[in-house]
């Protein structure tokens, strides 16, 4: 069991260029605001000899002795290894040798496997095994990919499909979400990967937004606080690191940062009110890693979050954050549009960032922070910090208990057909009849759809229920039943009888909307977003006759 955690001390360190980072922040079982009733005791006998005091930890779990060892570990690597350590390239190669040799070459701190590098359960297996047992470090590889469900699943067909995370944000039951994040933290872990670059902590605007949309739990703050920790934390049953994205809040700019550098047009008192309540909580509840996004917060100066010494100063001291930070990958267009590739990774890491990731040239990178480091301009002391950052990480990673995971491989079908958010005239199913008339979205989607019909027994035919697939966020349609498979913010300006939020496409959420709609499954989601001109309440919750 954890102890409670309050603040006990912290240690501020100034860097070059004005930045400051937390060393650590202590968290003890005596520390002031910590109940009794809320710290594990026992009354000693009269005889018996005090026990000693429970070893202060960081917020997120490591201990302070354990923080220390991993700060002299990183200061007994060579200059280029400690450079290496801090960064974590992308690799899009299913070959297992020529990963291992690669991290080995540059002593990287890990790899971000793509979707190339990715085909099935043994081959990805295999790869994260080989790349594991590279070189003589005691501490785990950072292997990650982005799987976050819906648009971005880098595990399609390896493990089960889950919706997008606003699935996850019209699900009120905060234990069935931690419980299927579990899950898939659970699939990744068996498959090697230490870390999952999700949940996004994004409030999304709606279509507004250009990136992220229904990648985001929802536009309504507080809740999607919650559901990202719920998820964190089902990560972490799972045995995997969550890293949550993309602070200070990518939801509410109208570029993308793939393309363009976004700037904030919100102050922070303002942000602080909407975008930083997610990630706020998330590190209240003991997040261990956070990505500082390419996003320009004018207070901050000029440069994006990522490489502003200001942002990181931000998140350290006023949020109190003790744990790793990385950034967004650096060969998007937010940073090669102004800075230059190299000296991105520099400005990084002198900023505050512990982990930066997928730099354009991975050798130019190491090379540029061990010159930087030489010529005075990034004190070694910085770097060693970074370093040694990764290496508490990987180390606390490598003693979570994971959960064993849902061995019938349902659990995200199950999740779709529950977090399906239906509003309707009535609420008791079936919405379908024995045959369905499909239109709408991709060949793929109507195929899926039908697929999972079919094992329903409710075949395709003309004459049967109408049901319309609306495939772009905005888009709309009239049918007895019209299905958005991404944002639902086209349903109000459709015609229907039933309005479903699927919020994903793939096979394993067609199964489960086929489900609900076949009346063998209740629908809970109610509205992650707000939603005028529906005509109809949600039916979430209500029970099925199926």
């Amino acid at each position: 069991m954890r102890w409670a955690r309050a603040v006990a001390a912290v240690a501020v360190v100034a860097v070059a260029g004005g930045a400051a980072y937390v060393s650590y922040r202590l968290v003890k079982p005596d520390a002031p605001g910590v109940t009794a009733s809320a710290v594990p005791h026992t009354t000693p006998s009269p005889t018996a000899s005090p026990s000693p005091p429970p070893e202060p930890t960081l917020a997120w779990g490591p201990t302070v002795s354990e923080w220390e060892q991993a700060l002299a570990d990183a200061h007994a690597l060579t200059l280029e290894q400690a450079a290496g350590q801090v960064l974590v390239a992308g690799w899009s190669s299913p070959d297992p040798a020529s990963a291992a040799a690669y991290v080995e070459s540059l002593h990287l701190g890990g790899l971000v496997l793509m979707s190339g590098a990715i085909d099935t359960a043994e081959q990805v297996a295999e790869l994260t095994s080989t790349v594991a047992a590279v070189g003589d470090r005691d501490w785990p590889v950072m292997m990650g990919t982005d799987q976050e469900g819906g648009t971005v699943s880098r595990l399609t067909g390896v493990i089960p499909d889950m919706p997008g995370f606003m699935a996850a944000g019209a699900l009120a039951d905060a234990e069935e979400v931690r419980t299927a994040y579990a899950n898939v933290g659970a699939d990744m872990h068996r498959l090697g990967f230490t870390l999952n670059f999700a949940p996004v902590a994004d409030v999304t605007v709606g279509m507004a937004d250009p990136t992220i949309r229904s990648r985001s739990a929802g536009s309504h703050p507080d809740a999607v606080a919650s559901t990202v920790v719920a998820s964190m934390q089902g990560y972490l049953d799972g045995g995997v690191v969550p890293v949550l994205k993309h602070f200070p809040g990518h939801g509410s700019v109208t570029v993308d940062s793939h393309a363009a550098l976004p700037v904030h047009s919100a102050t922070v008192s303002e942000l602080e009110a909407r975008d930083l309540i997610p990630f706020t909580r998330a590190i209240a509840a003991g997040a261990p890693a956070i990505m500082m996004g390419h996003l320009v917060v004018p207070e901050w100066g000029e440069a994006p979050a990522s490489l502003s010494p200001a942002a990181h100063a931000y998140v350290r001291q006023t949020l109190g954050f003790d744990g790793v930070i990385v950034t967004d990958a650096v060969n998007m267009g937010a940073v090669t549009g102004t800075y230059g590739a190299a000296d991105a990774v520099v400005l990084a890491v002198a900023a505050g960032a512990d982990v930066v990731l997928m730099p354009a040239d991975p050798a130019a990178a190491r090379d540029a922070l061990v010159a930087a480091v030489t010529a005075g301009t990034l004190p070694r002391e910085r770097l060693d910090e970074a370093a040694a950052r990764s290496i508490l990480l990987m180390r606390w990673q490598d003693t979570l208990e994971a959960i064993p995971g849902d061995p019938s491989g349902q659990y995200a079908s199950v999740f779709a057909a529950h977090a399906t958010t239906v509003a309707a005239a009535t609420c008791t199913g079936p919405w379908v009849g024995s045959t369905v008339a499909i239109s709408g979205g991709v060949d793929s989607d109507r195929e899926a759809l039908a697929n999972a019909f079919a094992v329903l027994g409710v075949t395709q035919a003309p004459g049967g229920t109408t049901v319309r697939l609306l495939g772009a966020d905005d888009r709309a349609g009239n049918a007895s039943v019209v299905i958005a498979l991404g944002g639902p913010w086209g349903l109000p300006q459709s015609q229907a009888d039933v309005y479903v939020g699927l919020f994903g496409r793939s096979p394993d959420a067609f199964a489960g909307v086929a489900r609900v709609l076949v009346g063998l499954d209740a629908p809970q989601g109610t509205w992650p977003v707000d939603m005028t001109g529906v005509p109809y309440p949600t039916c979430g919750g209500v029970a099925s006759t199926g």
